[in-house]
Formats: C-alpha cells, structure tokens, sequence
C-alpha cells in the first residue's frame, strides 16, 4: 500500500506539472546610463561640406584627439584606422557579398570612437565636434535597453509600412506576408518556455520597442526614420547558461512568424 500511495503520489505531482518559465512584460529598467560616440574624420574625397575636398591634417587630428582625452565627460576614446574599420565592416557584414564588394577599405573614413559617461553630455560633445577642424560628421547612440537583460532577441514579422520599400528578398521570412498572428505568437511563446536552459522570457509590444530605439538613438526618431524602419514586437530571452544559445536559435528560426533571431 505505501509502495502505491508513493507511485500515485508521484504520478500526481508530474501530472500537475507546470514549467516554471512565464512569459513576461519588459522590466520597468534600469534604462541604461552612458553613450557611445563615432567621430568621422576627413578624407580627400569626402562628399561633407565641412571637410572641402581636404583630409584632416596631422596637427588637426592631435588637437582633436587631446581635446576629447582631457574632457571629462568623456569615458573612452580610442582611434579607428581605416584598415581596423574595414576588418570590422567586413565581420559585420559577412552575409552580405554584395555590400563588401561593392565597398572598399579606402572608402572607409578613419574616426575617434569612445564613450561618454552620461547620456546628458551629449550637448558638450557636440560642440566639441562642431568646433573642431578636421570632422566629417559625428554621432552618439544611446546603451542598448536589453544589453544585460537578455542575451537573444527574437524580432517577428510585422505588418509592412506603405511608405517603406518592399523587400525582393527571397531568404526574407517575413515577405509577402503580414504581422505575427496571435497563433503563431503563442506557438513561439509554447516553444521558448519549454526549451532547457531558457530562464525568463519577456514580450516587447511596439510601444516598447519604439520607446528602446527613441532611447538607443538619443531621442532622435523622427517621422523620417520611422518611414523606413519597421518597429517590430520582439521576444527577448534570458539563459541560464549562454552555451545553450545556438540551440535555442536553431529552435525558434524559421517558426512561422519569426523575422529574425539575434
């Protein structure tokens, strides 16, 4: 009889089982602190009206370069030349055949990148930018919302823009077709929550998203920007163990509503 009541018992507890894993809203922050920055310098041929055809000069790039070392706001300043920026042009793109062949490395500006402490000095950075001789153009982005909360991001097909340009790619899982529908949202969801190693899964409507990319992009998206970028609703999914990651990238890739995984 306690043999039974045990077997019993235990069937019980494995028939009540429910995986621990919720499907949760985004986290009320912290939203990130910090910026990063890119200052692109001169070239001969540099189409910006700041430049005139002329190259930064040595003594130009040692002034600006002393200039950004002795601001405080400013966290990390590193030089990028034109030979790192095509190693990293290439690694980032190196799916796309067509864009690294049709760039090459001399068309690659050399650039100050780093970071500033704060987001709010943002004002004296451009004016170190809009002072100096020698700059092409600069720019600060804003931390990613989701760096330290999740480590993939699963974006899904959304209904497409009038006004942005229909995509011809055929690998592209979301052409021809409208957003996620609610099935396929819960299948995603089904397949995420029972997958080893998934430790929190958080929903991002649009509303989210936007919100992150105001933030990533220092509160810069204009009516412009959003005619040609789509704000997609996400899933964002934190592990247990990042070794785990590619198995769950192989998981949810291609389910039906999935626009990328990344």
């Amino acid at each position: 009889m306690a043999v039974v009541a045990l077997v019993l018992g235990a069937a019980g507890s494995m028939g009540g089982y429910e995986n621990s894993v919720r499907v949760l809203p985004p986290p009320d922050g912290p939203w990130p602190e910090g910026a990063t920055f890119t200052i692109s310098l001169c070239r001969d041929d540099d189409p910006s009206g700041r430049c005139h055809k002329r190259a930064i000069t040595p003594e130009q790039k040692r002034v600006l370069e002393e200039r950004l070392r002795a601001t405080p706001e400013v966290a990390e300043v590193t030089f990028r030349s034109q030979e790192t920026a095509w190693a990293n042009f290439v690694d980032e793109n190196a799916d796309n055949w067509v864009l690294t062949s049709a760039i090459q490395p001399e068309d690659l500006p050399t650039s100050f990148n780093g970071r500033l402490h704060r987001r709010a000095d943002f004002q004296l950075f451009a004016t170190i930018v809009e002072n100096a001789q020698g700059v092409s153009y600069g720019y600060v982005l804003g931390h990613n919302f989701w760096e330290d909360k999740a480590d993939l991001s699963i974006g899904l097909c959304e209904a497409e823009n009038s006004e942005t340009e229909e995509t011809e790619e055929a690998s592209d899982p979301c052409a021809g077709r409208g957003a996620a529908t609610e099935e396929e949202k819960k299948a995603i969801e089904t397949r995420l929550t029972e997958l080893e190693g998934v430790e929190r899964v958080y929903f991002e409507d649009a509303a989210h998203a936007r919100r992150v990319f105001e933030h990533f992009l220092m509160g810069k998206l204009t009516s412009s920007t959003l005619r040609i970028v789509l704000i997609s609703e996400n899933y964002h999914v934190k592990l247990a163990d990042p070794a785990v990651a590619q198995a769950v990238v192989d998981a949810v890739k291609g389910m039906s509503g999935v626009g990328r995984v990344e």
